[in-house]
């Protein structure tokens, strides 16, 4: 029987987390162990013939086979996931209609395991991806790690007739796919293989991919060495790439001239230094038509916010769109619901406040960064503006010491010698534990010592980039440890205290934003912290602002004082009083 779009779309709207429940009980109860999800769906393809056919007889397997005529593949399937559960059909027998089973085989996934890191790509983020891929009848459509099919599930929802290939490794989610293919009787081929490996006779003219997050590919190498050939790319440039851009590589490979991938990467690969290479390439040969930062969240087995990349050719611009708050937040994930889909397929079309058309010639001067962030933020007009860097000593990076390295040098009692560290850093004021004493600082690790009014900055921005004006005392040290950058100023151009004041200024703050990369853990390179522009008035102007500054500053570090004195008295109190 050809299940109809019409008649799919219907079956989306039926509420089948009952259906879920039930049989999720009841597997549970059994003496049976592994993939639940395929197990359920196996009890629900019998139940569901049985509810379409009372002539079918389900008191047994025997009795179910000999009534109903069974393909070997199916065959096969039942056999490996109904062996010691048949009861359990026994038991749900009659109690769901035919279609309330078809829509639970079909699109429910409350069975995966969270556990065990289970995880199917969300239904929104397909649904989006088919309006993007806009599949057409006779498309040949490729999918690479198919999974259990929500893909082609989803695509036959809105288009009937196209012919779809899955490949997928994993025999377990494929044989959910076999049961679901047969099922919507659509031209569906699925090939138990190799994604990287897989090549076919003739290219797509759509493709979906959603590589499987932080698994590791032992053969990796050699497929590196495919797209290598495949794309004529120096090895230089493939060997350092991660798996991310190989299979994106491997995507683009299949895609035939006119043709349209979508795929899923991790947020990392995006801007990470490693990729950087692989990315110039994909944009200076025009692969890259789109690319849409997503919510974190929206997958069952963690919550680090990912990327959509739309693949094409001969592209001279990239659309970058900053969908991440575009969802509806539930109490476990994220969602993406019609309205957020709509918001965002909008903002592939027109440019608005989240999204920004560049010329693929704008990503040179951002190391090839694919972060729709870093192109949307509005930076403020720097007037009279130089590198930090030319009016800077020295600007380092703190000493990078492993964390048994530093316990080692701490002491117990009070000494001239401190560390310093991220955690000391707020309100641009540096405040320290009593514990923070070092017994000495070896000659290797003065070179990493804060001299007085140089600026401490952090080198994550969590929530924000944190900063301060050292005031090192007479006779002591204060060691920087390495997730500090340590700016030695000439005071002789600029006041100290004025780039600190404009470091934490709204301008300032944007700029930090606007040279970091990682949306997880933003963070800045001492590179781009030398060329970062800042605005350079006259030394009496800037000793007007520094000032200011400083007796502000001056004002917070004895309230902090204050508040300190006030919390020890508070802890005091009961015991003076008794």
């Amino acid at each position: 029987m050809i299940l109809e779009k019409k008649y799919l779309s219907s079956l989306k709207k039926i509420d089948t987390h009952e259906i879920a429940f039930s049989i999720a009980n009841r597997l549970r109860g059994s003496e049976m162990v592994g993939d639940y999800h395929s197990k359920g769906i196996a009890v629900a393809y019998v139940l569901y013939q049985a509810a379409l056919d009372k002539k079918v007889c389900v008191d047994n397997k025997e009795a179910f086979e000999n009534s109903f005529c069974l393909s070997d593949s199916i065959k096969s399937i039942l056999n490996k996931n109904l062996a010691n559960a048949w009861y359990v059909i026994s038991e749900l027998k009659d109690k769901y209609t035919a279609d309330e089973l078809l829509a639970y085989i079909l699109f429910n996934n409350d069975m995966e395991d969270f556990k065990t890191g289970d995880c199917s790509t969300p239904s929104g983020v397909i649904k989006l991806a088919c309006y993007i891929l806009d599949i057409q009848e006779n498309d040949k459509v490729l999918e690479l790690c198919s999974g259990k099919g929500n893909f082609f599930t989803e695509a036959f929802a809105t288009q009937e007739n196209f012919n779809y290939t899955g490949v997928e490794l994993n025999y377990v989610s494929n044989d959910i796919a076999q049961i679901r293919a047969e099922l919507l009787d659509k031209n569906i081929s699925l090939i138990l293989n190799d994604a990287f490996e897989y090549r076919a006779d003739e290219k797509a003219d759509k493709l979906f991919a959603n590589y499987p997050f932080m698994v590791k590919t032992p053969a990796m190498s050699e497929h590196k060495e495919t797209v290598r050939k495949a794309f004529d790319i120096p090895a230089e440039v493939v060997q350092r790439a991660s798996s991310d851009w190989v299979f994106n590589a491997t995507i683009v490979e299949q895609m035939n001239a006119n043709g349209k991938a979508v795929a899923i990467m991790t947020n990392g690969a995006t801007w990470n230094t490693t990729d950087r290479s692989i990315r110039q390439f994909f944009i200076e040969n025009g692969f890259i038509e789109a690319v849409i930062s997503l919510p974190s969240k929206l997958f069952n087995s963690f919550s680090i916010p990912t990327t959509l990349i739309v693949f094409s050719h001969n592209n001279k611009e990239i659309k970058m769109i900053d969908a991440r708050e575009i969802c509806v937040k539930e109490r476990r994930n994220n969602v993406l619901t019609d309205d957020n889909i709509k918001e965002i397929l909008s903002l592939l079309e027109h440019d608005e406040e989240n999204s920004i058309t560049k010329n693929i010639s704008e990503f040179a001067n951002n190391e090839f960064v694919l972060n729709a962030t870093r192109y949307l933020e509005v930076l403020p007009e720097i007037a009279n503006g130089v590198e930090l860097g030319s009016v800077a000593v020295n600007i380092t990076r703190g000493a990078q010491l492993k964390a048994d390295d530093l316990e080692e040098k701490k002491s117990s009692e009070p000494t001239p010698y401190k560390y310093l560290m991220l955690a000391n850093i707020n309100d641009g004021v540096l405040s320290f534990d009593e514990e923070q004493y070092l017994k000495e600082i070896p000659a290797n690790l003065s070179k990493f010592c804060v001299k007085n009014n140089s600026i401490v900055l952090t080198r994550t921005g969590l929530p924000i980039f944190k900063s301060a004006v050292a005031q090192v005392e007479k006779d002591t040290a204060l060691l920087a440890t390495g997730n500090l950058f340590v700016i030695e100023l000439d005071e002789t151009k600029v006041n100290p205290f004025y780039v600190q004041a404009f470091f934490t200024s709204e301008a300032g703050v944007s700029l930090f934003r606007s040279i970091c990369t990682g949306t997880g853990l933003p963070t800045i390179s001492l590179d781009k912290l030398r060329k970062l522009v800042i605005p350079l008035p006259s030394l009496e102007e800037q000793n007007v602002i520094g000032n200011k500054y400083a007796a502000t500053m001056d004002e917070v570090i004895l309230l902090k004082r204050k508040l300190e004195k006030s919390i020890a008295r508070m802890k005091h109190i009961y015991d003076e009083e008794v």
